[in-house]
């Protein structure tokens, strides 16, 4: 692959970026960084940096701090280049330095785009762990705000009934508290969240079933159910593209012939279609 055929690849074609981008950063060492493949430093890391925010997400601060190394490298580099053009005496004394600070430089270079690369890949891991459907489901789209206060007001309720033992309100307390540290976690594990949720409704009704009468776990049970609909309502992404590769929707209109939704999304379509 040409260096112009990889500037030019889909931002979301992360292994053939990827592995592009790491067989550059090896010949680039291993041939003692050539001032011809200096020059394309920047725009390889640019697209690998584009690339990793396409496919999952870098923070901003993260991509300053990357480019921070890179802009390090070249400002080393230019100054390594300006010295070979100066005298016998000058390159002995400054070379050898700046020759070996180029080298622990582009060490840093390394190292980090190896760590990003590794948390790119537990991040696609766990995304994997969920059903995708056509990319009708995107549970990242999640209002993790509002769940996380529906779970404190459940472990509130929890807290506050007084037919639990001590020991059973720390079970369940630190179970949900286990959601809740995962909600914070950048690479955020939906599936073993929505496992938890609903291991505690499930928990929850027993024990209110047993109680009986008016209890707070009823209404921490439901405040759980609720944020299995708040996941519900703002992880499923709808548009045309999505629903025409979900449905027939011929089928779609003959079982629900007031699906409104549907008949707008093929008419927007068509009306594209015609422009």
């Amino acid at each position: 692959m040409t260096f112009n055929s990889y500037l030019n690849l889909d931002n979301k074609n992360y292994r053939d970026i990827i592995d592009y981008y790491l067989i550059y950063l090896s010949e680039f060492s291993n041939n003692d960084f050539p001032y011809g493949e200096r020059l394309q430093l920047r725009g390889s890391a640019s697209k690998f940096v584009n690339c990793i925010y396409a496919v999952t997400f870098l923070k901003q601060e993260k991509q300053d701090e990357y480019f921070e190394l890179i802009d390090k490298f070249n400002e080393i580099s230019n100054d390594l280049r300006r010295r070979e053009n100066q005298s016998r005496l000058a390159k002995y004394l400054f070379s050898s330095s700046n020759s070996y600070q180029l080298k622990e430089e582009f060490e840093k270079i390394y190292i980090k785009t190896l760590d990003i690369i590794s948390d790119t890949n537990k991040t696609l891991d766990l995304r994997s762990r969920y059903l995708e459907i056509n990319d009708l489901y995107k549970p990242d789209n999640s209002n993790k705000s509002k769940i996380k206060k529906l779970i404190i007001e459940a472990i509130e309720l929890i807290i506050k009934d007084d037919s639990l033992t001590e020991k059973t309100k720390k079970q369940l307390v630190d179970y949900l508290n286990k959601v809740l540290a995962n909600l914070d976690y950048e690479n955020t594990n939906w599936t073993d969240i929505i496992g938890k949720i609903t291991e505690t409704i499930i928990i929850l009704g027993a024990l209110g079933s047993i109680v009986g009468g008016f209890s707070p776990l009823f209404e921490a049970k439901e405040k759980l159910k609720e944020t299995t609909e708040v996941i519900e309502k703002t992880s499923i992404n709808l548009n045309y593209k999505v629903i025409n590769e979900t449905f027939i929707l011929s089928e779609i209109k003959n079982i629900n012939s007031n699906s409104s939704f549907i008949l707008q999304l093929e008419e927007n379509n068509e009306s594209v279609d015609k422009n």
